[in-house]
This record gives structure tokens, sequence and C-alpha cells, in this order.
């Protein structure tokens, strides 16, 4: 029997969704040349350094994943899937059809669901952004953005950060669509790729463009796809990177749509992984001990893996395991998506600041995290709780 579908009880956004994210920045892609001359650029000048209001010698921080568009609703994952008559198993990101995404699309914004921009990527590059108030950090952003009624959401919040998006193509196709199921237990997610359905045959053909755009790059963070030809074909993307800059470092959030499968192309990707941000199922799954994990950290100088659970953060590193459990108090969870990307982007933001202090980063990802899920949609932060925050990381040391 279909269980009961209330429409959820969390703050609806504005339905006119591409109105309210409709492009308002002047930006540029890689196919498209900037809206003031209509003019495509050469693949040459894109392989230079991109100019932006940065300072060249400034930290630069980039971000290399999906741009979704995320519809959340606080339901039984097994009610909704049995009402769209999609077979899919809980707990875990499913791919589903363009058709069946527009299906569950209405359906879940008929019980109320929120409707906001998403993407790992994108939502760790949002946290980054929201505290770098004082433009401290240079960030990029590398990926497709899809077009909703002529104009590109995410480009135009990308640019309303001040993110250097000239490693953006655009594409005619809509942007990916995630549904996620939140429940006690944890979250359902059916995602249809999109615009993102041409990942793997843009990171081929640009391959050694991209390379060169991340070069730049002080710290590039690497978030999954669907498409499983994605590891292997980044795997490359940073060996070439690093033969233009050797010092490159490179973070990787792989989520279980990575582990999961596992593969050739994971293990090539993981080789070349400096920071590995893994959830505590991620974790299980792909050391299952802390010796097998203390194992990968060491193998390099200044490698980190950072993992991550409920109740605190632990770092493995050449010097052995240091711990962040701060006590807390019981909260109300409203919805916990998002909640490690929003870990990851403060860590790195934090980490770029001061790369000696990890453990800094993770009081602040870990805090800010555990602040998400008190609240529904994205995390918002008033410019007084942004400093709280602040003040509360500095009071930890390595």
């Amino acid at each position: 029997m279909a269980q009961n579908l209330a429409p959820a009880t969390s703050t609806k956004e504005p339905s006119n969704w591409a109105a309210l994210w409709g492009s308002r920045f002047k930006v540029s892609s890689w196919r498209q040349g900037s809206q003031d001359t209509g003019q495509s650029r050469s693949l040459d000048a894109l392989a230079r350094p991109p100019r932006t209001r940065y300072q060249r010698n400034m930290t630069r921080l980039g971000f290399l994943g999906a741009m979704n568009r995320d519809l959340v609703v606080q339901q039984s994952c097994a009610a909704v899937l049995d009402a769209l008559q999609i077979e899919a198993a809980p707990l875990v990101e499913t791919p589903v059809s363009e058709a069946d995404a527009r299906r569950g699309a209405d359906f879940l914004k008929g019980l109320g669901a929120a409707d906001h921009l998403g993407g790992s990527a994108f939502n760790a590059a949002r946290v980054a952004a929201m505290l770098d108030k004082d433009k401290e950090l240079d960030l990029a952003f590398f990926g497709i953005a899809g077009t909703v009624e002529q104009s590109q959401p995410h480009l135009s919040a990308l640019g309303g950060c001040g993110f250097d998006t000239t490693g953006v193509e655009i594409s005619p196709d809509p942007p990916a669509t995630c549904l996620a199921m939140v429940e006690q237990a944890g979250r359902t997610l059916l995602t249809a790729p999109g615009a993102n359905a041409a990942i793997a045959d843009w990171m081929e053909r640009e391959q050694s463009v991209l390379a060169a755009s991340i070069a730049p790059c002080t710290v590039i963070h690497i978030t999954s796809y669907l498409d499983p030809a994605t590891p292997e074909l980044i795997a490359r993307i940073i060996e070439q990177a690093r033969i233009l800059n050797p010092a490159l470092i490179v973070s990787l959030d792989p989520g279980m749509a990575w582990i999961g499968p596992g593969g050739e192309g994971l293990v090539h990707l993981l080789a070349q992984t400096d920071i590995l941000h893994l959830n505590s199922e991620e974790f299980a799954r792909l050391y299952g001990t802390t010796g097998e994990a203390a194992s990968w950290a060491g193998q390099r100088p200044g490698r980190l893996l950072v993992a991550r659970t409920h109740e605190g953060v632990s770092i493995y590193g050449n010097s052995g395991i240091v711990r962040h459990y701060p006590k807390l108090k019981d909260m109300e969870v409203k919805d916990a998506t998002g909640a490690g990307d929003t870990f990851c982007g403060a860590f790195l933001w934090s980490y770029c600041k001061d790369m000696a202090r990890p453990k800094r980063a993770a009081a602040l990802g870990f805090a800010l995290a555990r602040h998400k899920v008190g609240m529904a949609g994205p995390l918002s932060l008033t410019e007084a709780a942004r400093r709280s925050f602040l003040a509360q990381s500095e009071s930890e040391g390595w």
C-alpha cells in the first residue's frame, strides 16, 4: 500500500525557478564569446591563465564538478518511488531518464519540495565564496552549465560571487536534475544527467585546454559525475596539469557514485589525490580500517585523508591521526542535503588560507556543516554568524 504523501513542511522557494536564477551578470564560456562582443575565443586564448579581478599572486582555488537543479523534499523514498513507479535502491544515488526526472520534479513540487541550484562542486564553491567576503582567494570553476529559458542560472550565481568562469562551457540542454527524498535514515537521490550527459565528450575533446586552465590553481577540488568514464578522463587531465604545475594540490570528494563501482579510473585518480574527503560510509567502503587509511595518507608528504562523521572529523596524515570531536548539543536536523559539500567548501577555504593548520579547517567545516543541517535548503549565513564561526575555528591548532 502506498504511504501517505503529505506536503512537506519546509519553506518553498519561488516556483519561477528560471526567473529567480536568471542571468544577471555578464559571463563567458568556452563555446560562446563574451556577451559584449559575441565572438568566440580560440583554444590558444583559453589555454592561457585567465585574467580576473584578482591579483595573480593570490592563492587560486578551483572547483571541477556538476551543476544541478536540486529538488529536495522531506518524504519517505518508498512512498515517492511507489507513486512515480520508479525502481531504485533507497539511500543511494540512481540515474533516471530525463522524462522520469521531469515527472518527478512536477510531483515533488506538488509535495512542497524546495527547488534550488545544486551539484556537489557548485555547493562547495558557493560556501567557499560565502566565506571569502574579503576576496582573499582567487576562485575558479570548471564544468558544463545548463540553460533554462535562455539563461544559465549557475553561471549567473558563480559570476555574482566573483568566480572566474572561463572554464565553464554553456550547454543548450537543461542542468542535471537531482530529486532528493530526505528521511531520518538518510537521503535517496534520483538524478538525470541533463547537460552533464556531454561531460565525457567535453573532457576528452578539451583535455589539453582544461589541463592548461587548471594548472594555475593552487588547489583543485574534484567531485563526481554519474558518467563512469569521468574518473579516468579527469586523472589524465590532472596528469597534464601537473606537467605545467607540479605543485598542484588535488582535493577529491568521490562520493559513492565513484566509490561504489570502483574501477581503474578511480584508482588512477586516487593515486594523484592529495586531500581525500570521505564520510563514514565511504570510508568503510574504500578502506575499512584505520590502518589502511593511514597507509594511504602516509604514502607521500602533505597528503591528507579527511574522514567526517556526525560526531566529528579525523585527519590522517604523515604525522599520524589528528581528531576534532567537539562537545555537541542536541539539535533538530531539518535538511542534511549538501552538508558534506558545505564541509568541503569551508575546509578548503580555510586550508588555502593556511595549509599548516588543517585541524582549523576541519573545525570550520564541521561547524558549518552542522549549522547547515539545522536549516532547510542551502547554507545561509549572516555576516555576524560568519565572523563568529571564523573566530571559533581560530581556537584550533594543527
